[in-house]
């Protein structure tokens, strides 16, 4: 529209060294650094997922032990398990008056 100059101007030191712009060094300085950027991102994540394997297979583990001794307990008290203890509580009871509470 009316802009002639198609680069901005950058801004500058007193001794000429331009600020803004990216030579080949930088230019390579970045890519190097993202490379070392995802290395390290990756093997954290194998890290952190290899942790988060061993803790879970230890609380599983530890749960499964814990059923186990419930279940040899149950046994031991005669269950065969397929049977199930249940208590039925009706809501309006005939026998249960609430006046003598």
């Amino acid at each position: 529209m009316g802009n002639d100059n198609p680069s901005p101007r950058r801004a500058t030191y007193e001794k000429g060294i331009r600020i803004g712009e990216y030579g080949w060094f930088g230019r390579l300085a970045a890519v190097v650094v993202s490379a070392i950027v995802l290395v390290v991102a990756a093997m954290l994540s194998v890290v952190l997922l290899a942790v988060l394997f061993g803790v879970g297979a230890i609380v599983a583990g530890y749960l499964w032990w814990k059923i186990r001794a419930l279940r040899r307990q149950a046994r031991e008290f005669g269950d065969d398990g397929r049977t199930v203890d249940v208590e039925v509580v009706y809501k309006d009871s005939h026998g249960d008056d609430i006046a003598k509470r």
